[in-house]
């Protein structure tokens, strides 16, 4: 008997199935799975692999090494899970080694060890006939037993746990999993926990209970859509837009397009929900691969000015009238006391002494560089040499001050990416917050007010009005469907069809407007970065292949250094597969040998990094 490996190695070199001979004492214990060491080459190191088949022969003429031994019998990594696994890794142009990092948490043996005494591998699947592909804008609402949104997931829940299938809810980050879990108390016993808040012990033992037959209901961030449950009913991904369903290593992956390659692959129900709809899933919407499943509902309150007032009469009205009711929920753009400082004497604007990157004012008023955090003590201008600062558009900390002498005697307080503030009880309190750290109030807040909504829509960015549409949408809906919200420093079109709460045609005007650029999503954008020298060697490789469209090659500096080159690649979405493996192929020929060294950390990188998708970079 011979068994087929994937070797746990990002070299591209050994981005395949290997054979190796599985020895006589050890024939009772491979299976497909699990884990295994072996020899390769002539290093005497032992390598980790996973097994992947199990055969009775091999094509390969010479003579086989053997396996050198079995690390676990615990078979971690079944064949559904390395085909969607392998699936990715071809896709991005990417190993299976970096795919398999995200897929199975780090072993700990103690969990194992209590896991094979009580358990047994489930050896079925069950699967569903006619799947449904859909995508649903939710209520934008809080109510007494917690987000609309949490409330829709638990409804699909149970409607799978009663046909006896399991379900996997990916949702972006810890403050939306603790939503899913408090609005899931009543299923705590087909519950598991995948998010990032447990233990290294508790995920891996989550991870195990998955490979049993019972249906089970499956939550967490990105790497929970690899979960290997054996009776996948469906998947439900939240919010698709945030930032966070993106890998930001190799294989850069979104949330989205594994959830969908796993759809196709299983054939079970997909669910996107959010209160909003990305450009991506319009353009499915589009094409009719998913289908609008959105149902009526109560739109909310929205007001919108256009003044140049930071904060105008109508959001000082409703913040001072929500007060009287209950909590009140003002967004704001950045944290700090100034999200930029500028030369009082010259209008300059403030650079780090150390790598000339822009520079603002934190909470404690201290001035700090937004590109290495160092902090400039006697900062002096560049061009006039004076020494005097002064504050750009203010961020929540001079915000809470302001609010502070407007409103005496009521609490107030500050929610930035640095707190974990997640729940509040309901009270009469004031949070000032930025973008996606506001916490939940039980029942919701009494009104919302967006500050800055000129500066989110007016940011370097493809998704800038996306992402904007995005945060005002998620933070209205923590409100209650009594309170009132305003939307300060905006008008025109936008404006008004946010207050509409139209949000399907702010994404079908977005999705036409790519499509006059070709920018993505309607075509997909690839980018290459390695050296000048090593990117000229990837661009005359490139040249032979039909249907992309080449721009660059252009230096990046990141944070005042230079820190590669990079080039973009424009492609239909029917030449994906072909282009992964071209670049995958000249990544194979031209990276043998180099190395390659981040200047600002000294770390090691990869001579050519390819991301098939990266959008952030227009």
């Amino acid at each position: 008997m011979i068994a087929r490996v994937v070797i746990n190695s990002p070299l591209p070199q050994l981005d395949r199935l290997f054979d190796y001979e599985i020895p006589a004492q050890l024939a009772d214990e491979v299976a497909v799975g699990i884990r295994v060491r072996v020899q390769f080459g002539r290093s005497k190191t032992l390598l980790e692999a996973f097994v992947v088949e199990v055969e009775e022969s091999s094509s390969f003429d010479g003579k086989l090494s053997a396996i050198s031994e079995v690390v676990s019998s615990v078979p971690v990594l079944d064949s559904r899970i390395y085909t969607l696994i392998r699936a990715v890794a071809d896709r991005q142009a990417a190993t299976a080694s970096d795919v398999i990092r995200l897929a199975i948490p780090d072993r700990a043996v103690a969990v194992e060890k209590k896991w094979l005494a009580t358990n047994k591998v489930a050896d079925h699947m069950n699967t569903v006939a006619q799947p449904v592909r859909a995508t649903r804008i939710v209520a934008p609402f809080t109510t007494a037993s917690g987000p609309t949104w949490v409330n829709d997931a638990l409804n699909l829940a149970k409607t799978s746990l009663s046909a006896g299938l399991s379900t996997i809810i990916v949702v972006p980050d810890f403050r939306d999993q603790d939503a899913v879990l408090r609005g899931f108390k009543e299923l705590e016993a087909n519950l598991i926990n995948l998010s990032t808040a447990t233990t290294k012990a508790k995920r891996y033992e989550n991870y195990l209970r998955c490979l049993s037959d019972d249906a089970t209901i499956v939550v967490g961030s990105r790497s929970a859509i690899y979960a290997p449950v054996r009776n996948l009913g469906q998947i439900i991904v939240w919010d698709d837009g945030d930032q966070s369903h993106q890998e930001q290593i190799s294989p850069y992956s979104h949330t989205r397009e594994v959830a969908l390659i796993r759809q196709s692959l299983e054939r079970c129900n997909i669910h996107f929900l959010g209160h909003c709809r990305s450009t991506e899933i319009q353009r499915l919407v589009t094409l009719n691969y998913l289908v609008d499943a959105t149902s009526d509902f109560q739109l909310p309150k929205i007001a919108n000015s256009d003044s140049d007032l930071r904060v105008d009469s109508m959001a000082w009205r409703v913040i001072r009238e929500g007060l009287a009711i209950g909590p009140v929920l003002v967004q704001v753009a950045s944290k700090g006391n100034s999200s930029s400082a500028f030369c009082s004497n010259c209008d300059h604007r403030a650079e780090c002494r150390t790598c000339n990157g822009p520079l603002w004012i934190d909470d404690r008023n201290q001035v700090r560089c937004r590109w290495c955090n160092a902090v400039n003590l006697d900062h002096k201008c560049s061009l006039c040499a004076s020494p005097k600062l002064k504050h750009g558009a203010a961020g929540t900390t001079r915000t809470v001050a302001e609010f502070g002498n407007a409103f005496p005697g009521v609490q107030i307080i500050e929610a930035t990416g640095d707190s974990r503030l997640e729940v509040l009880r309901k009270a009469k309190v004031l949070v000032v917050s930025t973008p996606g750290s506001e916490p939940r109030v039980e029942g919701g807040y009494s009104a919302v007010v967006i500050l800055d909504a000129k500066r989110s829509l007016n940011k370097d960015t493809l998704r800038a009005t996306e992402d904007a549409i995005r945060q005002w949408s998620n933070a209205i809906a923590l409100a209650n469907a009594e309170s009132r919200s305003v939307l300060v420093g905006v008008s025109g079109i936008l404006a008004s069809k946010f207050s509409l709460w139209a949000q399907r045609e702010i994404s079908e005007h977005e999705l036409k407007s790519r499509i006059e650029l070709r920018f993505p999503p309607t075509v997909r954008l690839a980018s290459v970065g390695a050296s000048r020298n090593l990117l000229d060697e990837v661009v005359q490789n490139l040249s032979d292949i039909p249907g992309i469209e080449l721009l660059g090659p252009v230096p990046i500096i990141d944070k005042g250094l230079e820190s590669e080159w990079r080039i973009l690649i424009k492609y239909e979405y029917s030449e994906g597969v072909d282009l992964a493996k071209a670049l995958q192929a000249i990544s194979m020929k031209l990276s043998a040998g180099q190395q390659r060294f981040n200047q600002k950390s000294g770390r090691a990188m990869r001579p050519i990094r390819i991301k098939m998708d990266d959008a952030e970079v227009i």
